[in-house]
């Protein structure tokens, strides 16, 4: 290595030294700051753990669900697809969450991405399902979610905020534990 590299090279090293200690000083902006928005009483509406969940009205198999009504209720929320393999290995494991906690106020809503009525409700009394389940014809809540993929899962606590997400298939117990603080007794 000639004096010039060396020097080039300390030279990069104080000045990556210099910005990491001001980073460190400042730190960086929270992601809900870019990706939220503000509610009425300046709390902050995002798909990330901690922040208020992003409200919504959709169609449902039967009537209408309005996230924002179920304030007080725990909920979890589940984006998937009747062709997406992962979402539906998880159905049967919702299900049975859905049945040991719904007399504990627990609600549950599987927000469909893109499907027809006809496909989605036949799928859904093919397997016995009987949670609420919405549909997200043009993309709307999938984009207020930022979703990643499907099947994606987040716990919403009685208060609206996000606890917890789960990004593909919930593994059992994971999904209780996530819950169970929320649940009436």
């Amino acid at each position: 290595m000639t004096k010039l590299q060396v020097a080039s090279l300390i030279g990069a090293l104080v000045a990556f030294s210099g910005a990491a200690i001001m980073l460190l000083q400042t730190s960086l902006p929270k992601r809900t700051q870019f990706i939220g928005a503000l509610s009425n009483d300046d709390q902050i509406i995002a798909p990330e753990i901690g922040a208020l969940a992003p409200s919504f009205e959709a169609t449902a198999l039967i009537g209408r669900i309005n996230l924002r009504e179920l304030r007080g209720f725990p909920v979890i929320l589940n984006f998937w697809a009747t062709w997406c393999e992962p979402c539906v290995s998880e159905m049967p494991y919702l299900q049975s969450v859905y049945e040991q906690y719904r007399e504990r106020s627990l609600r549950l809503i599987a927000v469909n991405l893109g499907e027809t009525y006809p496909v989605v409700d036949s799928w859904v009394k093919r397997n016995g399902l009987y949670f609420d389940i919405a549909f997200d014809t043009d993309g709307a809540i999938a984009t207020a979610y930022r979703l990643r993929g499907q099947p994606s899962t987040f716990v919403i606590a009685p208060d609206g905020r996000i606890a917890n997400i789960f990004y593909g298939a919930v593994v059992n117990g994971h999904l209780e534990a996530a819950i169970a603080p929320f649940l009436s007794r």
